[in-house]
C-alpha cells in the first residue's frame, strides 16, 4: 500500500492469478488495511482469500510458560501477576513478553514478583516511549488529540459518535469525530471493529491516561 508505485495490488493479482503451484499467505497487524484490501469490491483482491484471525495464546499457556523462564532464572512470580498482565494487554503477546521482559530484569532472587511489581515494569516500559508519544501528539489537529484522550479516558470498545460520548467530552460533533477518527485509523493510531473503537497501542493507552 505504501509503495511509490502505482497499481501495485492489481500487479500483484495479475501474477497470482495464474499461479497454481503455490499458495500465499497475506498477513499483517493493520486490521482496516488488510479488511479493505479483501472486502471493498472496488480493490483488486476483492474476496479472493479466506480469512483467519489468530486468537490470543491461553493464560493458562502462558502461565506455565513464564513460570517456567522465571524459576530458571531461581526468580518468581505470581500466578495473580501474570493473570494481571494478561487481562491488561488482552492476551496481546508482545506486549506480555516486554512487561515480562522489563519484570525479569528487575526481579531480585528470593522476592516473589505480584501485581506491585507488574505496575512497574509497566511504567518503566511506557516511560521509555515518552518522547516517541510527545511527538505523536504534536503531530496531531486539536480536534484529533481531543478525540484521542477522549478514547483513552473513556475505556475500552467505545462508540465515539453516539451522542453521549460527544456531550460527556465536550466534543463538536458526530461528523467531525467521524473526520477525526478516519485521520487516526489512517495513522494507525486507532483500530476499529463493529462500529467500537481502541487505541492500537496499549502503553499509548496507558500514557494517555497518565497526561
Amino acid at each position: 500500500m505504501d509503495y511509490p508505485e502505482q497499481n501495485v495490488e492489481a500487479l500483484l493479482r495479475t501474477y497470482i492469478q495464474d499461479c497454481n503451484n503455490a499458495w500465499f499467505v497475506f498477513s499483517g497487524s493493520k486490521r482496516h488495511m488488510m479488511g479493505e484490501m479483501f472486502s471493498s469490491p472496488s480493490r483488486p483482491f476483492y474476496q479472493s482469500a479466506s480469512t483467519l484471525v489468530l486468537k490470543p495464546i491461553s493464560l493458562s499457556a502462558y502461565t506455565s510458560f513464564i513460570t517456567g523462564h522465571f524459576e530458571e532464572g531461581g526468580k518468581q512470580i505470581t500466578p495473580e501477576a501474570i493473570q494481571y498482565i494478561y487481562e491488561k494487554f488482552e492476551g496481546t503477546t508482545w506486549y506480555i513478553q516486554k512487561i515480562c521482559n522489563e519484570l525479569y530484569a528487575i526481579a531480585e532472587p528470593g522476592i516473589v514478583c505480584g501485581v506491585k511489581e507488574v505496575d512497574v515494569a509497566i511504567n518503566m516500559a511506557v516511560e521509555e516511549k515518552n518522547d516517541i508519544y510527545q511527538d505523536l501528539i504534536a503531530r496531531l489537529t486539536a480536534k484529533q488529540k481531543t478525540l484521542l484522550l477522549a478514547l483513552a479516558h473513556a475505556g475500552k470498545n467505545i462508540q465515539p459518535t453516539s451522542g453521549e460520548f460527544i456531550k460527556k467530552y465536550h466534543l463538536t460533533s458526530a461528523s467531525a469525530v467521524q473526520r477525526s477518527l478516519s485521520s487516526l485509523q489512517e495513522k494507525d493510531i486507532i483500530t476499529s471493529s463493529n462500529g467500537q473503537y481502541n487505541i492500537y497501542d496499549y502503553f499509548l493507552y496507558h500514557w494517555l491516561n497518565q497526561n
